[in-house]
């Protein structure tokens, strides 16, 4: 099966992506940036791929879409990410709370 999960850089969700590629499924990795991408060089070779993009930005999370679509239909999707460790709801760079 083919399992998009978003947020797969660390905590759950990376935990998830190492389960379901050990079990034999084909994950797409997701991370928020280049940066946090380069911390799944580990088992980055054994994914199905990596997307790049922030979710707080509608334009990026067109693009997440973009990058997904052009890998292949996803069977799954596991939406795990998620910011809770920020101070305070800053704006998004359209202008929502994020």
């Amino acid at each position: 099966a083919f399992i998009f999960i978003t947020g797969s850089t660390d905590g759950l969700g990376r935990a998830a992506a190492q389960a379901l590629i050990e079990q034999g499924h084909q994950v797409v990795l997701h991370a928020r940036s280049q940066q946090r991408a380069a911390t799944l060089a580990d088992f980055a070779s054994r994914s199905a791929g990596i997307v790049v993009g922030d979710l707080r930005s509608a334009v990026e999370t067109r693009s997440i879409a973009d990058q997904v679509n052009a890998i292949g239909r996803m069977d799954a999707v596991i939406h795990n990410a998620g910011i809770y460790t920020v101070p305070s709801r800053l704006p998004t760079p359209e202008g929502h709370a994020s």
